[in-house]
């Protein structure tokens, strides 16, 4: 069932678009991420969703229901911001029986609301705790705790763990995607963060300059982007500009043709562009699927022949920068695949066809 349908949805402040002409279906009991740069058009999208902003054109439904001039007050939607806008003089109780209070909610239900809460976030024992006392990933559980007291029908996070240090920001990463699997609630949360996108997410929605860019599951879209902007915005990759034939090769800045296989869902797998239009199509391959070979292993036409020139040792793994005489390429491996390996080492790259993807550039 889908929960959540925003059908041409615009937002225009002045000359300046910045959501322009969305559609997207979120299902039931999902945890979807808006992902994008900074002034792409991720907070505006929900606050909208939210009734803070109004659209300028379009529409939005909820459950069957247009809400599009609904207000904020009865969409009975949770939100927790950017800055949590936790009430400092409260304690920690009271800011979760907060929303429970503005409904007029009995007392005694309110207690029982703010225990089983407690619980759930795992602080019962800080009930009473001025929030100001907490550490910032208590403080962040406060804030979930309190958007979901009423049990609203969806609930917005925009980005809600900026603040945080790296790790703690990783561990709240966990907590609040086990936390929304348990309760099942529709969730849409705002990151510019690919990292946490991809940790918690079911569905990214990519977006780039108030449009979306892509939407699907995190590591669809990090296999099979389908832009050089998603490519680049999702992980690291090697891009080159090439020419592609229209039979399985491409042809490398230098000169160097290697064989590819075309995705038969992009249209490029059927496009000869035209004569002089290498720029028109990237080459997309990820680190990890770049072998690294010896130089004296036999050659062979995806084999690229370069030299090591920056190496990046963090134990587990190694992250190689290789010059192949016309461009360069990173390659990620491990002390076993590749022993001994040292800058200056002449080495080949070995291109595998299948994760050599087509994909189409960005736009000016």
């Amino acid at each position: 069932m889908t929960h959540l349908t925003l059908q041409a949805v615009t937002r225009r402040f002045g000359a300046v678009h910045a959501v322009d002409d969305v559609d997207l279906s979120v299902p039931d009991g999902k945890l979807v991420c808006f992902l994008g740069p900074s002034g792409c058009g991720k907070t505006t999208l929900l606050r909208m969703i939210a009734g803070l902003e109004m659209p300028s054109s379009g529409s939005i439904h909820f459950a069957g229901r247009d809400i599009t001039r609904l207000p904020a007050n009865r969409r009975d939607f949770g939100m927790v911001f950017q800055s949590l806008a936790l009430f400092p003089h409260m304690t920690v109780a009271q800011n979760v029986a907060y929303p429970l209070k503005l409904r007029k909610v009995a007392k005694d239900r309110q207690t029982r609301r703010v225990a089983e809460l407690l619980e759930l976030i795992q602080l019962p024992h800080m009930a009473d705790r001025p929030v100001t006392q907490l550490s910032g990933g208590q403080r962040q559980r406060v804030a979930i705790a309190r958007a979901i007291a009423s049990e609203p029908k969806l609930l917005l996070l925009d980005e809600p763990l900026s603040a945080l240090d790296a790790k703690l920001r990783e561990a709240m990463q966990v907590e609040i995607r086990l936390l929304q699997q348990r309760l099942g609630i529709t969730t849409i949360m705002v990151t510019h963060d690919q990292r946490e996108a991809m940790t918690m997410a079911d569905e990214i929605v990519v977006m780039e300059k108030g449009r979306i860019a892509q939407v699907g599951k995190p590591l669809d879209i990090y296999r099979d982007p389908v832009s050089e902007f998603v490519a680049d915005f999702i992980g690291l990759g090697n891009i080159l500009p090439v020419q592609y034939d229209g039979a399985g090769v491409v042809s490398l800045p230098g000169g160097r043709r290697i064989a590819v296989t075309p995705n038969p869902d992009t249209l490029l797998a059927d496009a000869r562009p035209a004569p002089g239009s290498g720029d028109a199509i990237r080459l997309l391959i990820r680190p990890e699927d770049i072998c690294v070979k010896a130089a004296t292993e036999p050659a062979h036409p995806n084999r690229l022949p370069g030299t090591v020139t920056f190496i990046r040792d963090v134990g587990s793994s190694l992250e190689a920068t290789i010059d192949c005489a016309g461009f360069t390429l990173t390659a990620a491996t491990t002390p076993r695949e590749t022993p001994g390996l040292a800058l200056g080492m002449p080495v080949l790259a070995e291109l595998p066809p299948h994760a050599c993807k087509l994909i189409a550039p960005r736009a000016a």
